[in-house]
């Protein structure tokens, strides 16, 4: 009975060790980063499912899929510019990148969606860094 017991602690271990190790590996910790040395500071945007895309004359900035890939959050923007072209952009925490009709765009920090989602309470997905261009304005 007491080798029973021992093998049934012993499989326990090693599925939670197994199942421990995937989480922690597909979902890292490190969710946000300060400015990066040399970046203009600009406005911090919220970019999500609930929260307005961010428009100017030249497009429109809306979030696009967030995924893991080793142990790093990459975060996919759409750029929808106003001849109704998508530009997918995808950014590990801390890229920049500049964006024709926008700016220089930084992510800054990622909002995964828990495990277990609650679908009733709203969320962001993406804060950026956006230095708008010159004579660019955002209009919502």
């Amino acid at each position: 009975m007491r080798r029973v017991l021992m093998g049934c602690l012993v499989v326990t271990l090693l599925a939670a060790g197994s199942i421990g190790g995937w989480l922690w590996w597909t979902r890292p910790l490190t969710r946000e980063v300060p400015l990066p040395d040399g970046v203009e500071a600009g406005h911090v945007w919220q970019i999500g499912t609930s929260v307005w895309p961010a428009s100017t004359e030249a497009g429109m900035l809306r979030e696009g899929p967030l995924r893991s890939e080793n142990h790093e959050w990459i975060g996919s923007l759409e750029w929808a510019r106003s001849d109704r072209i998508v530009e997918t952009i995808e950014l590990r925490l801390g890229e920049t990148v500049h964006i024709d009709g926008l700016g220089t765009v930084t992510l800054l920090a990622v909002n995964p969606e828990p495990l277990l989602p609650d679908y009733r309470v709203g969320r962001w997905a993406y804060k950026v860094n956006v230095a708008l261009d010159p004579g660019v304005e955002r209009i919502r």
